[in-house]
């Protein structure tokens, strides 16, 4: 669009390009947040066991994507004196983690389907979350309406929270006698069970502290909310790797759970690279794929496997 107009008698050439419209929103709070909050408090804990509670908290960990608007202007004259002033407005996507509460539903449809909440359910569990300082919220309406929440705005307190709590301790080893039975036919006696789950429960208490200590040296620091507490619990897995008793409880497992099914150490020339099968004895098949050695158990497998890496690698 260009635009000629009059001033003082010259004549001004005004040149409007690239013009995008952008989310128009308040000017959100840019102050940090704790990377890393270590939860103990049992009411506090009871809000990580409300699966709806604990979805919203997830939720506002993935943050939105966000338009910004960048506006740039550049004025030159042109031979015959006239002004060019062109004006550029760019548009920036950028991660917010302020969020409203339909971005929060959306949010909890994207990552956490099976969890049916709605925005009536969020506008009654954040001001809960909020009270706990689990979650901050910002307004910037002029006007202090408490009974409406339209326009207000909602982020964690921190990028990651570590529970330390013996009950959810024991749904995550739940979670593993299920991996283990299902998973990897694991069939042993119910006392051996039972000896297993203290040696779970005992190795997740001791990375639970590690990670707790850890975190008290852990400064602001630039990761992804998704990938911090990963990260951490790995450390903490490396701090305990001269830690004798650790050492003997993780050892204990595998001697119980893994050794019997997947054998004592890894052995992947001899499984089929492709249908996971023991490869017999002159029945080997090589590959080179990608630079790499692959065994196979027939040369089905080995053409099998090289199809699904062409439709992987054109996906």
């Amino acid at each position: 669009m260009c635009i000629i107009s009059l001033r003082f008698g010259v004549p001004i050439e005004i040149l409007m390009v690239s013009i995008l419209t952008a989310e128009i929103q308040p000017e959100l709070p840019d102050s940090k947040v704790r990377s890393f909050m270590t939860i103990t408090n049992e009411n506090l804990v009871e809000s990580f066991r409300d699966p709806i509670r604990r979805a919203i908290l997830v939720a506002l960990r993935y943050g939105t994507e966000t338009v910004k608007e960048q506006v740039s202007t550049e004025e030159m004259v042109k031979p015959d004196g006239t002004k060019v002033r062109t004006t550029t407005v760019e548009e920036k996507k950028i991660k917010r983690f302020w969020m409203t509460v339909p971005e929060i539903v959306a949010n909890i449809e994207q990552y956490l389907p099976e969890v049916e909440v709605s925005k009536y359910n969020c506008y009654y569990h954040l001001p809960k979350l909020v009270e706990q300082h689990l979650v901050e919220e910002f307004s910037h309406k002029e006007d202090d309406d408490s009974k409406s929440r339209r326009g207000t705005y909602y982020r964690r307190t921190a990028k990651v929270y570590v529970i330390i709590d013996s009950k959810m301790s024991g749904d995550v080893v739940g979670s593993y006698f299920k991996l283990f039975k299902d998973g990897l036919d694991v069939d042993i006696a119910e006392k051996e069970w039972a000896h297993l789950e203290d040696l779970m429960l005992k190795q997740i208490e001791m990375v639970d502290e590690a990670m707790e200590y850890l975190a008290t040296h852990l400064k602001d620091v630039d990761v992804d909310a998704t990938t911090l507490s990963d990260l951490l619990q790995g450390l903490a897995y490396i701090f305990l790797s001269d830690n004798e008793e650790f050492l003997k409880i993780q050892q204990e497992i595998k001697d119980v759970i893994l050794t019997p099914c997947c054998g004592n150490t890894t052995d992947m020339e001899n499984i089929c690279s492709f249908c996971g099968d023991p490869i017999e004895e002159n029945q080997m098949v090589l590959r080179k794929i990608e630079d790499k050695s692959e065994t196979f158990c027939s040369e089905a497998c080995a053409d099998d496997f090289f199809k699904s890496s062409i439709f992987l690698d054109t996906a």
